[in-house]
């Protein structure tokens, strides 16, 4: 991203220079403002890119039909009494 931020950069303030050198020369401090200017712009226009990739993707993921969730229930089973055990004494006479 930061390369594409830094080729928007320049692009916009090669553009902008242009059209103001027409006009006249231009001075540092309006290129200063310039090159404020178009970082400024540059990083919301890669904001809102990025944001518009990150839709096609979780359009794309919808639309490609993943198999639908299973929701798991837990089966409670009946649970058998433990046998008891029953002590016998011999009887002895």
């Amino acid at each position: 991203m930061k390369a594409k931020k830094k080729a928007l950069i320049t692009d916009i303030t090669n553009s902008v220079e242009a059209k103001i050198s027409e006009a006249g020369e231009v001075s540092k401090k309006v290129k200063k403002v310039i090159e404020k200017s178009a970082e400024k712009l540059a990083t919301k226009l890669v904001k809102v890119y990025h944001k518009e990739e990150k839709k096609k993707e979780k359009a794309q993921k919808k639309t490609t039909g993943k198999a639908p969730k299973v929701k798991k229930v837990a089966v409670k089973l009946p649970v058998a009494p433990a046998p008891t055990a029953i002590q016998t004494e011999t009887v002895s006479e």
